[in-house]
């Protein structure tokens, strides 16, 4: 009887081996891709605290911040490509392959898409305590040191109901410190809901404009950086009504009634308290039209606010405000509320030479510029008959 021949066995240790349950590659990729953009952020972050000039939550301060988050990240993608090059050539996985193309494409991601979309994501996505991911991590960074009267203070308005948020403002206001200051530009840039808040942004004007000079750099900022299409459809703050028609009219009755002589029946501090609850009121009623009448989706209202704080602000004379005044007054791609607030502008810093300029827009055909154009030579007459 013959026997079977067997078949010989191919010789395979040359082939590249695959190890089983690592084929597909994901969790390599994610690594990959999210990695160098989480290491790259603490970095920065770190770096942030010990320098004094960079602010990462003002507006250049980001992007300067996401600039450097882009490139370490990129070239950390590179490097952290490069070192687990060789051990995916051996597994051979489908999705964090080892191909020009493919690792062309993870650099794009890893190094450019995944940091871009994570910065915008942290410092838009508003949470439940009106704070966004980066102003949390902000927090954490600085939890280290102990925080200040006027960081507790600002970490507390933004995390309360309005109502308390206001006394919050008014307490800011009343320390007047430079970390006031700064506590109160930062509830403008992170509660983007206080500029709407017909209660609020009122406060936060008054607060603001408390402190003179010492607000203008960072108002002036806020006002620069507003983009073109922003500029274009920029609204009126909430309680724009009342300061229209009839903050004037009741300026003028509370003099009368402080100083009003041979009214023994009516003390002067009755008939103020008596102003002051008819002012209150109106306002609140207006307030309620204003909303009536507000559009789903107004324009910002942050360069109505910033010309509205400095409306209020006891400035005198003043060449930078009133030449920004006047650029805004004569330029068409503002809005028609915020250049009639800068020519009340011009009203308050300039003199006999921009009466001119506020009769020339009694020509406009916008009703709303007439209108505040002849408020404004009033103002500015009534400045220069008094001299």
């Amino acid at each position: 009887m013959m026997r079977a021949r067997r078949r010989p066995i191919p010789d395979r240790s040359d082939e590249p081996q695959q190890a089983p349950g690592h084929t597909l590659g994901l969790v390599g990729l994610l690594v990959e891709l999210l990695l160098p953009v989480a290491l790259c952020a603490a970095l920065l972050l770190v770096l942030s605290r010990y320098t004094p000039y960079w602010d990462v939550r003002g507006g250049v301060g980001l992007l300067i911040f996401g600039v450097l988050l882009v490139v370490l990240s990129l070239v950390l993608s590179v490097r952290l490509d490069g070192w687990t090059l060789g051990r995916r050539r051996r597994r051979r996985p489908l999705l964090n392959g080892t191909g020009r193309r493919a690792r062309q494409l993870k650099f794009l991601l890893g190094g450019v898409v995944v940091p871009v979309a994570a910065l915008v994501a942290a410092s838009r996505v508003q949470l439940p305590n009106h704070q966004t991911p980066l102003s949390m991590a902000l927090q954490l960074r600085l939890s280290r040191h102990q925080a200040s009267h006027e960081e507790q203070l600002g970490d507390a308005v933004l995390r309360a109901s309005p109502p308390a948020r206001l006394q919050g403002i008014r307490a800011l206001q009343a320390i007047g410190s430079e970390g006031a200051l700064e506590q109160l530009f930062r509830i403008l840039r992170e509660d983007p809901a206080a500029l709407r808040d017909g209660n609020e942004a009122p406060a936060l004007s008054a607060a603001l404009a408390s402190y003179g000079a010492r607000a203008k750099p960072g108002l002036l900022t806020l006002l620069g950086d507003t983009d073109a299409a922003s500029r274009q459809a920029a609204v009126a703050p909430p309680g724009d009504l009342f300061e229209r028609h009839f903050a004037v009219a009741f300026q003028a009755l509370e003099r009368e009634a402080a100083g009003r002589p041979g009214q023994p029946a009516t003390p002067a501090p009755e008939a103020q308290g008596r102003l002051q609850l008819a002012e209150e009121e109106l306002k609140r009623s207006l307030e309620k039209l204003e909303a009536e009448a507000r559009p789903s989706d107004p324009g910002t209202t942050r360069p109505s606010f910033v010309l509205h704080t400095f409306l209020h602000m006891d400035l005198k004379d003043d060449s930078e405000l009133l030449r920004t005044a006047r650029g805004i007054a004569a330029d068409p791609g503002w809005s028609e509320a915020v250049r009639g607030q800068a020519l009340l502008l011009v009203a308050k810093l300039g003199g006999k030479d921009d009466l001119d300029t506020l009769y020339g827009q009694l020509q406009s055909s916008s009703p709303a510029l007439q209108a505040r154009a002849m408020q404004a030579i009033a103002e500015l007459q009534t400045k220069l008959n008094a001299h």
